[in-house]
């Protein structure tokens, strides 16, 4: 989603005073380097959607974890079951699949990572379906202000504030990891990205936990030229803010380097996601795209057979294999076999269908 400017200074405040109020506790490091530990959250999974208890307003609830959001936000139903009073000044956020209007409502007391923080304001929106009946996202505007452990295959994601770390030290749970630099600090960014190579072709990626798979951009297959199998599937369709279905198809790359992990027999999925994310600029008739794209999203699938850390306090991200299969795989007796950890699954439901946010 991209990025608004109204009440964002107040809302950094706010999130910023959840560290300041959370007790923290120092876990064995090395070399002088202290992992304090802010908070070890308990995860339910929702399909591939990564859920965390908060309450609202005295109403226990769950919100999703995403690292692709750069807001955090109420769904514009939940708001309305909540009872909160939703303000709109007709701006607009996007992301996969389109634009949808925003709000804003009131939390009086809004409880996460063991804070409460008082007057919360939160943007609402969303048309889509609600992963596990989630009331909303937490965004980057919160996580980015910890060092942030995905460890889904144990249910956990865990916050820390880094003391005198500067290296792979932080990497407490294995001797052996795969690191990416960000690509820009996290203060000045919506997004989680780094550098991925694709068949030999230098791209632009987008963590994304809220993604329920990996996908490439149409646009940046056309760019990039790249050539895949045959598509193993065609029709399928996702969803994203907006609630409006995207098609998309589903391919194999020979090679997908992340980091020092290198996947071959690489299953994407290939959507034009933001094709219909464009405004009219002042003084041009002509539609131009609303932000900058990412050209491939590291989906909760990679999130899911993986051990990840998003260390924005060096700007890089850590993580280890952990098993299983890495992508959403669509079965098909055409399609070629991959070796661990290239393969993948069909969806959890059976169906070819996915929510991206």
């Amino acid at each position: 989603m991209r990025r608004n400017h109204i009440s964002e200074r107040k809302l950094a405040l706010q999130w910023a005073a959840v560290g300041a109020l959370s007790l923290c506790f120092t876990l064995p490091s090395k070399a002088g380097c202290k992992l304090l530990q802010v908070a070890e959250l308990p995860v339910t999974m929702a399909g591939t959607a990564a859920l965390i208890p908060v309450v609202i307003d005295s109403h226990p609830t769950q919100m999703m974890v995403d690292t692709g959001a750069a807001l955090s936000l109420i769904w514009r139903s939940a708001a309305t079951d909540l009872k909160l009073k939703i303000s709109s000044d007709g701006s607009q956020l996007y992301g996969a699949g389109g634009s949808e209007t925003r709000g804003t409502v009131i939390v009086k007391n809004f409880t996460v990572a063991g804070a409460t923080i008082p007057n919360v304001a939160l943007y609402t929106a969303g048309r889509g379906s609600l992963p596990g009946n989630s009331a909303g996202v937490i965004g980057e505007d919160l996580l980015k202000h910890w060092d942030v452990e995905f460890d889904l295959p144990e249910s956990k994601i865990r916050l820390f504030s880094p003391k005198g770390c500067s290296g792979g030290e932080v990497v407490y749970w294995a001797s052996k990891y795969s690191m990416s630099k960000l690509e820009r600090p996290p203060a000045n960014s919506d997004w989680v990205e780094t550098e991925v190579g694709l068949d030999g072709h230098k791209l632009i990626a987008q963590w994304d936990s809220g993604a329920g798979a990996s996908f490439i951009t149409s646009p940046a297959v056309e760019r990039a030229r790249l050539n895949s199998e045959l598509p193993v599937k065609n029709g399928a369709e996702t969803q994203g803010l907006a609630g409006k279905a995207v098609d998309t198809r589903v391919a194999v790359f020979q090679t997908l380097s992340i980091g020092q992990e290198q996947i071959r027999n690489a299953t994407l999925r290939v959507a034009d996601l933001f094709g219909k994310d464009s405004e009219q600029q002042t003084g041009s008739s002509i539609a131009k795209s609303a932000f900058e794209p990412p050209e491939v999203i590291i989906g909760a699938d990679f999130f899911g057979s993986h051990r990840i850390l998003i260390a924005t306090s060096q700007s890089k991200l850590y993580f280890t294999y952990t098993g299983g299969p890495v992508f959403q795989r669509i079965q098909q007796a055409s399609q070629p076999a991959a070796p661990a950890p290239a393969a993948g699954n069909p969806a959890a439901d059976g169906t070819d269908k996915t929510n991206i946010h």
